[in-house]
């Protein structure tokens, strides 16, 4: 079986204020990376039909503003204004099925996406209907599309394979990286831990192929279990990506209370 090496601990520097938490680590920033596998897939049929009208939406503002799919650095801004709990719904997951259903179809390439901020605001119940609010922007040409959804919220879920006697290769790599991101955490010995509702997180990477989703998605998820960033009251995530120097590669990271 194999062990996962934590030897290596980057630096990391922890400044801490009456609202918010400052962690800068100076490491290469990691990505979570999907299992492989050659057998056929089945995807989640409520997943793809969200991620289809989202599709859908975004398109017809493509079109309405005569507006080529996006091929530069962009910026998504989205509000989601919803009666369902911040307990019911992981942001992150929300946000990435929302990222894949942009991917090729209105973003030449979802690594282009170098800013994005998703917020979660609580609807009246007279208004009960989910609103999804989506706003992409070209980083040079400033051209910008918006549009809104009315739907239910459905996070991103992991495909399956389509033979039950097959079995899906999750990358290693992942658990190696999520424990070395986790001893640097635990090195700081906390004494009892803040939790915050809003996370920022900078990723300064010299490769341009690194998607920002997938970024988040390797950190928040140490963030949760170390109890930094509360479960069931996030309302706020935004991710960032900076391209730099191999030498200057590092992640800065700001919780914040609401």
């Amino acid at each position: 079986m194999n062990q996962v090496n934590v030897s290596y601990q980057p630096e990391m520097k922890i400044k801490n204020t009456k609202e918010s938490m400052m962690i800068q680590l100076n490491d290469e920033p990691k990505a979570q990376h999907r299992p492989n596998t050659k057998e056929e897939l089945i995807q989640d049929h409520s997943m793809m039909h969200f991620q289809q009208l989202v599709m859908k939406e975004a398109q017809a503002a493509l079109r309405a503003n005569s507006i080529a799919v996006f091929k530069n650095d962009i910026a998504i801004e989205t509000e989601i204004v919803s009666v369902q709990s911040p307990q019911s719904v992981r942001l992150e997951m929300v946000l990435k099925a929302i990222f894949d259903s942009l991917n090729k179809s209105v973003v030449d390439d979802d690594h282009l996406i170098t800013h994005a901020q998703v917020w979660l605001y609580k609807g009246q119940k007279r208004y009960p209907k989910t609103k999804i609010h989506v706003r992409i922007e070209d980083l040079v040409t400033r051209n910008h599309i918006h549009f809104t959804c009315e739907l239910p919220l459905v996070e991103k879920k992991p495909a399956v394979v389509y033979n039950i006697a097959s079995t899906m290769q999750y990358d290693f790599q992942n658990a190696a990286d999520a424990k070395i991101i986790e001893h640097a955490l635990l090195s700081q010995k906390f004494t009892t831990p803040k939790q915050y509702e809003i996370c920022h997180m900078l990723f300064h990477t010299s490769d341009k192929s690194k998607d920002v989703d997938n970024m988040l998605l390797m950190y928040i998820d140490v963030l949760r279990r170390q109890g930094l960033l509360n479960l069931s009251d996030t309302v706020g995530i935004g991710i960032y990506k900076k391209h730099v120097d191999k030498s200057d590669e590092k992640v800065d990271i700001s919780l914040v209370s609401k």
